[in-house]
């Protein structure tokens, strides 16, 4: 009774998420039909018992981490899920493919919640970690199990089934980079000074440049320009973050537009997209490469301060909007005012997530918890700066929400480990 009442205010935030999910439902199928028929609330009827259980088992388990970001992450995907069905086309059941990857998800925040049984562990592991990190992103280059799709040669595919291992990448080299951090942050946070430029050591300055190269890397070779500006950021906010100098952080953005400019000069996929972000009205390219972004700028054109409505807008004009283009699609249909909520719930997690990081213990479980949050900050900002053509569109996916088994397994697994972070400050500090 006591783990009850202790986890009493997320239960109550969930009611307010089986709200949103059962809404959302009934006006997206009020919107497509004149006749209600109770199947349709099968599926968030499903997904709200699917988090409740969740909550359930964190109250089994007696954690006493954050009551903010379940009921945060998972009004996000109710969210998603919504949308799924609004915006699948007639001829693909995406909305039972995304249930199904929900449970899977739910799996995934389990099995991260017990294993392993001290989350400190995971700092004695660095350069294993690292390699597997390096093995899963070069995967999609190997000759039986790679996939191109949409011009990205970014999958992996076994029989029916792809998967994203960029995705589990961005989490392990978090892992990785708190780890480093941790222990080498002391030398790198004391560099030697000519004049006012701080230089490391160089064995300690490698680890910039490698990133830089390895991001470069990626974009020649898979074509993905939003896992290497997602890999190249979160290292460069997790090196200032724990050795407070700016300068590193100014050089690897320097090395970054370097990198970007030479490869702009020599990789005609590069010169596309950001062409295509330049000039997207032009006539060479509106009706080819840029015909989505200009698409999904009439959407948001269109949906002014209120929108025109949950399943009124016309989100099918947008080629793949459930995953590229969701933030859109769904800003035409509830306009401004709820393209702010949206991105405020993500400004809530993040802001947890930061709030776990500066309240943890110990610093790599600090650095693991401010990794993990700028994640989702940064997919957040480059999606959506995508979408609304304030930066080159990239392959990111907007967290919880777009269509995607991939990004919702390794979200929901970055959900739970920060609230085992904060379970661990919780019992240091014997926090009820």
């Amino acid at each position: 009774m006591t783990a009850l009442l202790r986890r009493g205010p997320e239960l109550r935030l969930l009611v307010w998420v089986a709200a949103l999910a059962v809404t959302g439902s009934v006006a997206v199928a009020a919107a497509e039909t004149t006749t209600f028929d109770r199947a349709q609330l099968a599926v968030p009827v499903a997904y709200v018992a699917l988090v409740l259980l969740l909550h359930v088992f964190l109250v089994a388990r007696g954690v006493r981490g954050d009551q903010l970001l379940l009921p945060t992450a998972a009004a996000l995907a109710a969210i998603g899920l919504v949308l799924v069905q609004r915006l699948q086309p007639e001829d693909r059941p995406l909305l039972l493919q995304q249930l199904t990857w929900m449970v899977i998800a739910a799996g995934a925040f389990v099995a991260t919640i017990l294993i392993p049984r001290d989350v400190t562990a995971l700092s004695r592991f660095k350069w294993t970690w690292a390699l597997l990190g390096v093995l899963l992103l070069v995967s999609p280059l190997l000759p039986v199990i790679g996939r191109e799709i949409n011009g990205a040669r970014i999958w992996i595919g076994l029989g029916p089934f792809s998967f994203e291992p960029w995705e589990a990448v961005k989490i392990i080299m978090v892992i990785f980079f708190a780890a480093y951090l941790e222990e080498y942050r002391e030398v790198i946070a004391r560099p030697r000074r000519f004049g006012p430029l701080p230089v490391p050591p160089l064995p300690y300055l490698l680890p910039i440049l490698a990133m830089w190269a390895f991001a470069m890397a990626v974009v020649v070779f898979e074509k993905d320009l939003g896992a290497a500006l997602l890999f190249l950021g979160i290292f460069l906010a997790m090196l200032y973050l724990a050795t407070g100098e700016a300068f590193y952080t100014l050089l690897g953005v320097v090395l970054l537009v370097a990198g970007g400019v030479v490869l702009y000069q020599t990789l005609p996929h590069v010169q596309v997209r950001i062409d295509t972000w330049l000039r997207p009205f032009s006539e060479d390219l509106r009706f080819g490469p840029g015909f989505q972004i200009v698409q999904g700028l009439f959407a948001l054109a269109n949906g002014g301060l209120l929108g025109v409505g949950l399943g009124n807008g016309l989100p099918d004009r947008i080629p793949i909007v459930w995953s590229d283009f969701v933030f859109d699609a769904f800003t035409e249909e509830v306009g401004f005012a709820g393209a702010v909520a949206l991105l405020a719930l993500f400004l809530l997690f993040v802001y947890r997530g930061m709030l776990i990081a500066v309240r943890a213990p110990t610093p790599f479980l600090q650095l693991l918890a401010a990794g993990l949050s700028f994640i989702v900050a940064f997919q957040t900002l480059v999606i959506v700066g995508g979408n609304a053509r304030l930066i080159p569109l990239t392959g990111v996916t907007l967290p919880f929400v777009a269509y995607g088994g991939s990004s919702l397994v390794t979200n929901w697994m970055l959900v739970a480990l920060l609230i085992r972070v904060s379970d661990v400050t919780a019992r240091v500090r014997g926090s009820p």
